[in-house]
């Protein structure tokens, strides 16, 4: 096994023109490891494959597209499928991508598969660029018997071609799962929960992975309730998410890490309520955060805990420069009174700039430039 790949290393490196393997000859490659089968077999493994070369992929890319095809079937000497979507209008870029994301679409039947699908979604009034986007996100659709009823379904919920688009885009499986299975029954529960259709819409459109497990969705709906996060508060589609993508071990280690700063239990549910994307950070990052809130700027815990989304803003960036102006101005007997550090964290940087620093620009040219350096990530010191 060991003289199969150094001599496809050797070639690899030292062949620059582009190299072409098929699913069967590159698991040839890979798959057996006796001495005669590799001297039997040496001739036919690096085979050039006219489907990939029309394509004009990479070595590299050909060995990855390789990997995943079925190893069992070898492929013919020319392509049905890759001509079809060249004479469709598919660009060399566009097929090669397509290729890449569903190899399995080389050996698509062409007159029952491929042209009947490809039919259907112009008669469902797409057009080609939006044909070409959607086959792109989700490749195997074409390989769905039930293309049309799901397209019409998921098109009818979210209202239109642009907006089916998108959420294809956020999750590619968005068109494989079942209906009758999957999609249907977890919109029902939505529904009995008091979700009203348009925020239903507003979930597939962002947070399509809610759609995928019923189960889930089951269990998050009511840890989210058991929170007292109300279903027509704005934070109520942000708690989905966040709890939506964490399992329960996650959430809870969030949790003792604030608790490891004095918070209680009560403060964690008042937290979560107004702020859950704090339990979308790492455990580090808020341990980072707080100790800077408390240790050095000097925050009341109770202050934290009334405004969690100062949590959310970065460090480097935001949190500690404008400590830095502001305890500047202060020492400097140019900030008036009531103008706390937990007021201006939130302010937007164009409104913190020209209250804060612009009219001392002049005469403090020093903390001027070091904050912007700053926010944009560069070394700063506050002279």
């Amino acid at each position: 096994m060991y003289l199969v790949q150094k001599r496809l290393f050797c070639l690899l490196s030292c062949n620059k023109s582009t190299i072409h393997l098929s699913s069967y000859q590159h698991c040839s490659v890979l798959s057996f490891s006796t001495a005669e089968d590799h001297s039997s077999n040496h001739r036919t493994k690096f085979m050039l494959v006219d489907p990939l070369q029309s394509c004009e992929l990479s070595s590299k890319e050909a060995a990855k597209i390789a990997k995943d095809r079925i190893c069992e079937k070898k492929l013919p000497s020319s392509s049905p499928s890759i001509e079809f979507f060249k004479q469709s209008g598919w660009s060399d870029a566009q097929v090669m991508k397509l290729i890449k994301r569903a190899p399995s679409l080389l050996h698509a039947n062409l007159e029952i598969a491929l042209k009947p699908r490809m039919r259907s979604l112009q008669d469902m009034g797409f057009s080609d660029t939006e044909i070409v986007q959607l086959v792109s996100l989700c490749p195997k659709a074409l390989l769905l018997r039930d293309l049309k009823p799901r397209i019409n379904f998921w098109r009818s919920l979210l209202g239109s071609n642009e907006r089916l688009l998108k959420a294809c885009k956020r999750n590619k499986f968005i068109l494989s799962y079942s209906l009758a299975r999957t999609i249907e029954p977890n919109i029902s529960l939505l529904r009995e929960h008091g979700i009203s259709d348009e925020r239903i819409m507003h979930m597939v459109a962002t947070l399509p992975g809610c759609f995928g497990r019923i189960d889930k969705l089951k269990e998050v709906i009511k840890y989210i309730e058991e929170l007292g996060v109300p279903r027509d508060s704005g934070v109520y589609m942000c708690a989905l998410h966040v709890v939506m993508g964490m399992n329960k071990s996650s959430f809870d280690s969030t949790s003792a890490t604030l608790m490891s700063f004095g918070c209680s239990q009560p403060d964690i549910v008042a937290a979560f309520r107004k702020c859950p994307n704090v339990w979308a950070l790492s455990n580090k990052t808020i341990c980072d955060k707080m100790t800077f809130l408390i240790k050095e700027a000097g925050f009341e815990l109770t202050s934290i805990i009334c405004c969690p989304v100062i949590l959310t803003y970065s460090l480097e960036k935001r949190l500690r420069p404008r400590y830095e102006v502001m305890n500047f101005l202060k020492q400097n007997k140019l900030l008036d009174e009531g103008h706390s550090l937990l007021s201006v964290i939130p302010l937007s940087e164009e409104k913190f700039i020209m209250k804060y620093l612009f009219r001392h620009k002049e005469k403090f040219t020093s903390l001027y430039d070091s904050y912007l350096a700053a926010v944009q990530g560069k070394p700063h010191v506050v002279a």
